[in-house]
Parts: C-alpha cells; structure tokens; sequence
C-alpha cells in the first residue's frame, strides 16, 4: 500500500511538471511570433523609407498573409521622445524617434543645417492576445526598436509632416 502512494506522488509530480513545460513552450512560440511580425513591419518600414502609404499597404499585406490574428491592445504614448504613429483601429503601434543619438552622442555634433539630428528611427509594438480558462482573455504588447537610420538630406520621414 505504502508504494502505490508513493507511485502516484511521482505521477503527479510528473504531470506538474509536463503542464509547467508545455506552458513555458507555448508562451515562448508565442512570443517569438509577435517579434517576428515586429521585424516584418520594422523590414517594411525600413524599405519605402518610412512610415508612409506604401509601408502601410505593405504592413496590412503582411498582417493579413501571414495570419496573425491579434485585437488591438490600444496604443500609448511611449516616455523617450516617441512620437506615435498609428491610430488605434490598427492592430499594432509605430512610434517614430525623431533624434536617435544616445547619451554619450548628445554633446557631439550629429545635426544638419537645420538642428534635426543625422539619425531617427522607428519602433514597433504588437499586441499577443492570450485566452486562458480561468484567467480569461489579456493582452501582451510585444515592442521592437528598429536600427538607426541615416537622414538624408531633404528627406522627409513622416507623411505631411511640418517639420521636413
């Protein structure tokens, strides 16, 4: 009798332990989805030169072939000179940094003529949604950062914007 308690602890601890594995791989696969979407817009981006009507055909293109079914987590304002992007009917976030210099960059002269600084950049969040039985349904942003971009001269990076 003492054995057969003793063997059905061992199962439970096994099965604990399959449940607990099977979660962490879920959650990983996920999330590893939500980043490559983020490289595919960031790719995009990068490839018509900004956040414009082209991206943003080629973005939608992208979302709807590659079948990635997230709602939108609604979109906020990011506290390091982001300036958002993107409405809230989307189903992802594009924040442009208008000056991508780092700290130790800020006293060196990386500016044109006008003061802009020579480099920007963009950075992406998607939202994964997750439904759980007895947690129910949440949402998790996924945020990417793009590299630093070149300015070029008389190059404008945002559609209609004053400051070009």
């Amino acid at each position: 009798m003492r054995e057969s308690i003793g063997s059905t602890f061992l199962y439970n601890i096994i099965f604990l332990f399959i449940i607990i594995v099977m979660f962490l791989l879920t959650a990983t696969l996920n999330y590893y989805k939500g980043y490559k979407v983020n490289s595919y817009v960031l790719h995009s981006i990068e490839k018509y030169n900004g956040y414009n009507a082209k991206s943003k055909n080629d973005i939608d293109r992208i979302f709807t072939g590659i079948g990635y079914s997230s709602e939108n987590g609604g979109c906020s304002k990011r506290g390091n000179d982001s300036i958002l992007l993107t409405n809230n009917s989307d189903n992802y976030c594009v924040y442009y940094y208008p000056d991508d210099r780092s700290s130790h960059e800020k006293n060196e002269k990386l500016t044109d003529g006008s003061g802009r600084s020579l480099y920007y950049s963009y950075g992406v969040t998607t939202f994964i949604s997750v439904e759980l039985p007895i947690v129910g349904k949440f949402k998790v942003p996924v945020f990417t950062k793009g590299e630093r971009i070149y300015r070029f001269t008389g190059s404008c990076q945002i559609d209609g914007d004053e400051r070009c």
